[in-house]
C-alpha cells in the first residue's frame, strides 16, 4: 500500500475534509510522476518536428522543462528529465504516454493510450496563506485514443481520454495542427491547439468546496468544463544521424473555468523545454 504524502492530511484541527479530500485525498506524486508528465509534453511535441511521412523512432535522452502554474502565489516549476521512448510494430512509449497501435498506416496512426494529466497542486509550494490551507491535488491517469495524420500541407493530431484514477472523472481532448519550416539546419515548427478539460477534471483541480471555503476564507467554486487555446513554437537541430537538440515554447490562455476560480491569477500559462535526445 503506498503512502500519502504529509502534507495531503488536512491541517490540526479542521476535522474531516468533505469536498476534494475525502476518500480521493492526492497520493504523494513523487520525481517519477513529474518526470513522466514532463517527457510527455516534450516528446509529444518533438513529434511534429519530423518531416510529413517520417515514423517516430526510439530514443534516449535528457531535457529540462519549466512550467508557469496558474496556481496564484506559484514560482516557475523548472523540472529535469530523462526522455525514453520506444516505438515497436504495435506498442509504444512516449515519455509518459503508453500506445497500441489500432492502425498504423504511412500517414495515419490510430492508438490506443493511457497518458497522465499534467497538472497538480500542492499546497506548500505556493506562497499564499489562504492556498496553503487548500488540499493536495495530484496527477491524474488518463486513457482513451489517438490519432496523428501526416501530409504536405501539415500535421494534424488528436486525443481523447477519461480520468480513470479517481480524482472526479471527466473528460480531456486536444486537437493540434503543426507545420514543419526547414530553415537552414534547423527545423522550425510553428503550431497552434485547442485543449478541452470537462467539469470534473476542471473541479478537481480549480474547485473550491464548502469545508475548504470554510477553512481558508475563498469563495466556494465549482468549475464548469472549458476550452483552452494554445500556440507554441518547436526548433529541431540534427546533430548528427543519431543526436537531436530540440527547444519548445508554449503559450496557453486559460479557459474561463480556471481563470475564475479563486485559486488561479492571470489569464494564460507559460511552459518551455530544452532536450537533448539519442535515436535509434
Amino acid at each position: 500500500m503506498r503512502e500519502r504524502c504529509k502534507e495531503d492530511s488536512p491541517p490540526a484541527g479542521n476535522g474531516g475534509l468533505v469536498g476534494h479530500d475525502t476518500t480521493r485525498q492526492s497520493l504523494c506524486p513523487g520525481i517519477a510522476a513529474v518526470l513522466l508528465a514532463t517527457a510527455a509534453w516534450l516528446v509529444a511535441g518533438s513529434a511534429f518536428a519530423q518531416a510529413p511521412g517520417a515514423k517516430p523512432r526510439s530514443s534516449l535522452g535528457v531535457a529540462v522543462v519549466a512550467l508557469k502554474s496558474p496556481y496564484t502565489g506559484y514560482k516557475t516549476d523548472t523540472v529535469g528529465a530523462p526522455i525514453i521512448s520506444y516505438e515497436g510494430r504495435k506498442f509504444h512509449f512516449r515519455g509518459g504516454s503508453f500506445g497500441y497501435k489500432l492502425l498504423d498506416s504511412d500517414s495515419t496512426e490510430v492508438s490506443l493510450m493511457a497518458s497522465p494529466y499534467m497538472m497538480r497542486f500542492k499546497r506548500k509550494d505556493s506562497h499564499d496563506p489562504q492556498l496553503r490551507q487548500l488540499s493536495n491535488r495530484g496527477f491524474s491517469a488518463m486513457a482513451g485514443v489517438a490519432v496523428r495524420h501526416t501530409a504536405p500541407w501539415g500535421l494534424l493530431q488528436g486525443n481523447v481520454q477519461a480520468e480513470v484514477s479517481g480524482h472526479g472523472g471527466g473528460i480531456a481532448a486536444d486537437a493540434k495542427y503543426a507545420y514543419p519550416l526547414p530553415v537552414g539546419r534547423v527545423t522550425l515548427v510553428p503550431g497552434v491547439g485547442l485543449n478541452y478539460a470537462g467539469k470534473g477534471l476542471n473541479d478537481y483541480y480549480f474547485g473550491v468546496s464548502d469545508d475548504e471555503a470554510r477553512r481558508t476564507g475563498l469563495a466556494r467554486y465549482r468549475a464548469g468544463s472549458g476550452v483552452s487555446p494554445y500556440a507554441d513554437l518547436t526548433a529541431v537541430l540534427p546533430l548528427g544521424p543519431h543526436w537531436t537538440a530540440t527547444a519548445s515554447l508554449r503559450r496557453t490562455r486559460l479557459s474561463d473555468a480556471v481563470k475564475d476560480s479563486p485559486m488561479t491569477t492571470g489569464d494564460h500559462m507559460d511552459s518551455a523545454a530544452l532536450s537533448l535526445s539519442y535515436g535509434f
